[in-house]
């Protein structure tokens, strides 16, 4: 009996290791199931990041390049705005010479004949109304220029899309002298090769004065040429509504632009006899 009993113990034993070590090894592959399971969340939330980050320069990037071009553009439009400016200076020096040699003859009592004194007079005339120096009226069209109420009400800084800016307005005005309008005002301000518009700050200045919006740019010339110039497809207009101004435009009959407040004193310009 003493044999049986302890062989009967030896084959307890042998099945309680070998139960344990079952239980062990189910333990490990729970575990390593578990921490495999961990690694994987892990992972997937890693690599959610990873493209959530990624996105996120690409599009700071895009911004970026989005920004410095439109910069460039701007920067392109007030160099040639610029170069215009201070040709229609010259030209205008030039037209403020000539006027004042015709008056100096007038008054040096030369001998003329009553057909040379007209043509005198109407070449004045001219010149006066070339260089912004009478008032003149004749149909034409009217732009107005207005802010994005949104904009304005959300405003941050003077460059907010939706407000109306100084080269906006420069924009309209050489769209319209290359449309070949006679006379532009903006404000009731007429417009010269003289007249600087600026922005100072958060204010524009049309000829140092002080403008806010809505812009009234009022301009004399054949209706139908200014008009299909301003509203071309992709044209300066289309884009300022593009951008949430408020643009309107209407041709007028009967247009009155004051005569400007005269030319600034020609310091260097010196014309050719």
């Amino acid at each position: 009996m003493s044999v049986v009993s302890h062989l009967q113990e030896q084959i307890n034993q042998s099945v309680a290791k070998h139960e344990e070590s079952a239980n062990t090894r189910e333990t490990q592959r729970t575990r390593g199931a578990k921490v495999a399971g961990s690694l994987t969340v892990v992972a997937f939330l890693f690599g959610a990041l990873l493209a959530v980050q990624l996105r996120a320069a690409q599009t700071v990037r895009a911004n970026r390049n989005e920004q410095a071009k439109s910069f460039e553009a701007e920067t392109q439009i007030l160099k040639d705005t610029q170069s215009k400016l201070v040709e229609e200076a010259k030209n205008r020096a030039i037209l403020q010479l000539k006027l004042s040699a015709l008056q100096d003859k007038l008054k040096s009592g030369d001998v003329i004949s009553h057909q040379q004194l007209a043509s005198l007079n109407q070449q004045i005339k001219k010149l006066q109304v070339a260089a912004g120096l009478a008032t003149v009226s004749g149909k034409g069209i009217v732009i107005k220029l207005s802010d994005n109420p949104n904009a304005a009400k959300d405003a941050v800084g003077a460059f907010l899309p939706g407000l109306v800016h100084d080269y906006d307005v420069l924009q309209v005005v050489n769209e319209l002298r290359s449309a070949k309008a006679d006379a532009i005002a903006v404000n009731k301000t007429r417009i010269t090769g003289y007249t600087p518009i600026r922005c100072v700050g958060p204010v524009i200045y049309i000829n140092w004065k002080p403008a806010a919006a809505p812009f009234v740019i009022e301009a004399i010339g054949d209706p139908d040429i200014l008009s299909s110039a301003m509203k071309m497809p992709g044209g300066i207009l289309e884009n300022l509504t593009n951008q949430g101004l408020g643009v309107k435009v209407w041709s007028s009959n009967s247009l009155t632009l004051s005569a400007s407040e005269g030319l600034p004193t020609v310091r260097e310009a010196q014309a050719k006899s």
